[in-house]
C-alpha cells in the first residue's frame, strides 16, 4: 500500500489523486479518438469533460457528505476545504455520486449546445470502465474502500497505519477482501466488452446503457465483499446496492425499450415489401 507515490520537493503526490487524474486523462483521450473515428465532433469531448470532471467530483463528495454528515456538522467548511485536517486533498468520495453528477452535467451541456447526447455518451462509455479500473487501483494503494474479513487465500493484509489496516486490526482478522481490486478488474472487463460491442452497429445510447447495466451488476455483487458501517446499510443491503437495483431497472428498461421499438419499426417494412412482391 502506497498512499503517497512520490514527492515533488515537499509536495506529496497521493496515489488516489494520481490514479484519478490518469483515469480522466486516459478517458478523455480515448473518447476523443473514438469520437473522431465515428465522425463526431471530437472537440466536444474535452469541452464537456471539463464540466463532467467538476460535476463528478462535486457529486461524489456530496454523496459522501450526505452519508457521513456527522463528520462535517461541526465544521461545514471542511466539506470542500482541501486543506482541512492538516492534509492536502478532499478525502471521501462515492463513485455513484460522481456518476450521477456527470450525467446531470452532460444533460445540461448538450441541452445548451443543442447536440444529441447519446452518440457522445456511447463513445465515452469505454472510458467509464477504464476509469473504474484506474481509480480502484488508487483506492487499493490508498487503503480505502476496503472489504470485510476473509480467508487469506483470497484476502490481503494492509499496514496497521492505513484505514484498511486499522479496521483489520480492530476486528482481529489476518486478511480482508481486496474489494478495490475486484472492482478494478470488473471495470477493465466492462471497458473491453464496450469496445467490442462498439464495433457492431447498435442503436444510439446502447453502449452507455450497457455500461450502466454492467456496472450495476458489478457493484451490487462486489458490495457483498465491502465493509460498510450500519448507518450505510438499508436492511441487509448497502446504500449503493439499492442504487444498483434502481439503475439496473432503468438501464435494462432502456435497452429493452429500444430493442422492442426497433423490432416494431422493422416489422411493417418487411410486411410492406412482402405485399409489393406479392
Amino acid at each position: 500500500m502506497h498512499p503517497v507515490i512520490f514527492y515533488i520537493y515537499k509536495f506529496p503526490i497521493h496515489s488516489y489523486g494520481l490514479m484519478l487524474a490518469i483515469s480522466f486523462l486516459f478517458g478523455i483521450l480515448l473518447a476523443s479518438f473514438l469520437a473522431k473515428k465515428e465522425n463526431l465532433h471530437s472537440d466536444i469531448v474535452p469541452d464537456v469533460a471539463f464540466w463532467v470532471i467538476i460535476s463528478s467530483i462535486i457529486g461524489a463528495r456530496l454523496y459522501y457528505v450526505i452519508l457521513h454528515f456527522e463528520e462535517f456538522s461541526s465544521d461545514l467548511t471542511s466539506i470542500f476545504n482541501p486543506f482541512h485536517g492538516g492534509t492536502i486533498g478532499i478525502g471521501g468520495l462515492v463513485m455513484y455520486g460522481g456518476f450521477i453528477g456527470a450525467i446531470i452535467a452532460s444533460l445540461i451541456y448538450f441541452r445548451l449546445k443543442k447536440e444529441p447526447i447519446l452518440p457522445y455518451a456511447d463513445v465515452c462509455s469505454a472510458s467509464i470502465g477504464f476509469g473504474i479500473f484506474f481509480t480502484r487501483i488508487g483506492c487499493f494503494l490508498n487503503g480505502c474502500c476496503y472489504g470485510h474479513a476473509s480467508s487469506c487465500s483470497i484476502g490481503v493484509t494492509f499496514p496497521k497505519d492505513s484505514p484498511a489496516g486499522f479496521y483489520q486490526n480492530s476486528i482481529h482478522s489476518q486478511c480482508i477482501y481486496p474489494s478495490q481490486l475486484f472492482e478494478s478488474i470488473g471495470g477493465l472487463i466492462i471497458a473491453i466488452i464496450i469496445l467490442i460491442v462498439g464495433k457492431r452497429k447498435t442503436f444510439p445510447g446502447f453502449r452507455f446503457y450497457l455500461t450502466g447495466l454492467l456496472y450495476a451488476i458489478l457493484r451490487f455483487a462486489n458490495d457483498f465483499t465491502r465493509f460498510y458501517t450500519p448507518q450505510e446499510k438499508i436492511g441487509s443491503l448497502s446504500h449503493n446496492q439499492i442504487i444498483c437495483i434502481v439503475f439496473f431497472i432503468i438501464f435494462s428498461g432502456l435497452i429493452l425499450k429500444n430493442l422492442l421499438f426497433k423490432a416494431e419499426d422493422e416489422t411493417p417494412k418487411s410486411n410492406e415489401s412482402n405485399n409489393i412482391v406479392a
